[in-house]
């Protein structure tokens, strides 16, 4: 009687607490709630009352809702917009749903603010998004109560708008992942992958913190990547519509594209005409925006982009892997197992597709070892790799026997799992590291070992410098302790149901 009085009063809180997010999202409660705040205390509540339900294995028995709430919650318990490249998207919902138009014509002042100079600009007499408009489209429908009450677009609430879009496309697309996943591993392992994912990657760093295309980009890649370890009749239009996707949210996922193209074409052709016809549909959208835009079948920042291509750096492509303050192995460490989960697949002749998704992400590194922007600029690590981490992370799912029926691998599993959600969490709780230097600054510093998140907060140009070295270092060491449990919850996760009932999330 106790526990069925609890679950209810939790679902009557969560629906309260559901109604003061709508009541936020009308502008009217800014005053005294923050629209992501109003929306992180129903999905903490959400959380709280799907785990009592659940008990002990709630992960494996609701395992999308699961997972889709722990990150999203994640995400927002932040508090903070971390955006920047994002803020076009932020706006143009509502000049979608308020005005009928994709351009900012309707908030002329808006666009000709100085600082807007490189993020909108001004084409035969109107103003453009010189970024990827996705992103605003796919976040859209959260737009519809604050456009229809008729919120003001203050710079304060557009940008708790495109953190709440942002948090809440990235999380899907960790949902998404963890059902790629189970077409090929346990409910468990793939519940491990996915959470390495959506907290040990850019998935909560980067995408997650702000209304930004690596999201979407992300969420069309992992919605490929469940269409192509289905072996249902939908699988082909899914990974087709999923590359599409993602290919309009960022032009450099065409590689990725290729590759699903290629894996159809050679392996699965009774497929290919599905897959291209569903990718063709965001593609041929996004086309027509461009023309309408431009006048051109060419994106309003095509002449910018195209400057950018330099002759391939070997510097870049080392810095890309292994330097401390970009470098995958730092930033994702998680890739070590990856690459053994690719020499498996590869020599599998049920995994066709994986030469293609390798290929792929070494081809990403290619490409931005062509270009002089390839540390990212207001970066944190290298957020190029936002995708690759998500077929990389794909890839972990061919190891689960190996990991799981071994002691010392799953040891070192969680170990690696603890420091990857680490070095994401100080990404999307506090400051990056080298944000505010410029290209050739970026190059320079990022061998320093203290642009290592988790050693540059120990600096005085770090998060904590503003604090005595003593409250520096003890505050410092008291999050590098938090690994400890989470390492040991993780390794009791993965080793099995036995063990994992000693320690529940």
């Amino acid at each position: 009687m106790r526990r069925m009085f609890h679950n209810v009063a939790l679902k009557m809180l969560v629906w309260a607490l559901a109604a003061v997010f709508l009541f936020s999202l009308t502008g009217m409660g800014c005053g005294w709630i923050s629209p992501w705040t109003a929306l992180f205390l129903p999905c903490a509540a959400a959380l709280l009352r799907l785990r009592r339900r659940e008990g002990e294995n709630w992960l494996e028995r609701r395992p999308g809702r699961a997972l889709f709430l722990l990150c999203l919650t994640a995400y927002l318990s932040t508090f903070r917009w971390h955006g920047g490249d994002d803020i076009p998207n932020s706006l143009l919902p509502y000049s979608l749903l308020g005005h009928g138009t994709l351009t900012f014509d309707p908030f002329p002042d808006w666009a000709a603010r100085p600082n807007m100079r490189d993020l909108v600009r001004l084409i035969d007499g109107h103003w453009i998004s010189s970024y990827p408009v996705v992103p605003g489209l796919l976040a859209s429908p959260l737009y519809l109560i604050p456009v229809w009450s008729g919120a003001a677009p203050t710079d304060d609430f557009l940008h708790n708008l495109a953190k709440i879009g942002g948090a809440a496309i990235t999380a899907l697309s960790v949902a998404i992942l963890y059902r790629a996943l189970r077409e090929r591993c346990s409910a468990r392992w793939a519940a491990a992958v996915a959470l390495l994912y959506g907290l040990g990657s850019y998935a909560f760093s980067v995408s997650s913190q702000a209304l930004y295309s690596h999201g979407p980009a992300q969420l069309g890649v992992a919605l490929a990547l469940l269409g192509i370890s289905s072996a249902a009749a939908w699988g082909p239009a899914a990974a087709g519509l999923g590359l599409g996707l993602a290919t309009v949210s960022r032009e450099d996922s065409a590689l990725f594209l290729a590759a699903g193209a290629a894996y159809f074409l050679f392996h699965r052709r009774e497929g290919l005409a599905r897959f291209l016809a569903a990718a063709a549909a965001p593609i041929a959208l996004n086309l027509a925006y461009w023309l309408y835009a431009t006048g051109t079948l060419r994106p309003p920042y095509f002449e910018t982009q195209r400057t950018m291509f330099v002759p391939l750096d070997a510097r870049a492509l080392a810095g890309m892997l292994a330097s401390p303050g970009r470098g995958l192995a730092f930033f994702f460490p998680a890739a070590g197992f990856a690459l053994w989960g690719i020499f498996r697949a590869a020599r599998d002749p049920g995994r066709r597709w994986a030469p293609y998704l390798a290929a792929a992400c070494a081809a990403l590194w290619i490409f931005y070892g062509l270009r002089d922007s390839w540390t990212g600029g207001n970066s944190f690590g290298n957020r190029y790799f936002s995708v690759s981490c998500l077929v990389l992370a794909f890839f972990c799912g061919e190891i689960e026997d190996s990991v799981r029926g071994s002691r010392s691998l799953s040891w070192a599993w969680a170990v690696c799992f603890s420091v990857c959600v680490l070095v994401h969490a100080l990404g999307a709780y506090f400051n990056w590291p080298g944000a505010k230097l410029t290209l050739g600054e970026q190059a320079e510093a990022i061998w320093s070992p203290w642009q290592f998140p988790p050693l540059h907060i120990f600096s005085r140009d770090g998060a904590l410098g503003g604090l005595g070295w003593a409250a520096r270092a003890a505050l410092g060491l008291g999050l590098l302790a938090l690994t400890v449990p989470a390492t040991v919850w993780m390794r009791r996760f993965v080793a099995g149901r036995a063990e994992a009932g000693a320690l529940q999330l």
